[in-house]
């Protein structure tokens, strides 16, 4: 049975920690430094999925690099 079999039904990610960006050359970018490492799964051009253990970091390593991150969830917007 191979993985798409075994989730035909409904899934649900505790944990889950994204990165989305406006377009996929800011995202290539992104992943060139730092927080490239901590990548789990590419879901599209402009969305991976990230080690949720290993948030702090990521946002470190952006803000060390000139970005600004939104960052949304546990009660933040």
């Amino acid at each position: 049975m191979t993985g798409i079999e075994q989730f035909q039904g409904a899934r649900l990610f505790r944990n889950l920690s994204l990165i989305e960006c406006a377009d996929a050359a800011t995202l290539a970018e992104v992943l060139a430094g730092p927080a490239g490492r901590h990548v789990v799964r590419r879901l599209s051009d402009t969305v991976v999925v990230v080690d949720h253990t290993q948030v702090e970091q990521i946002l470190k390593a952006l803000r060390k690099a000139g970005y600004t991150p939104r960052v949304s969830g546990e009660g933040r917007q």
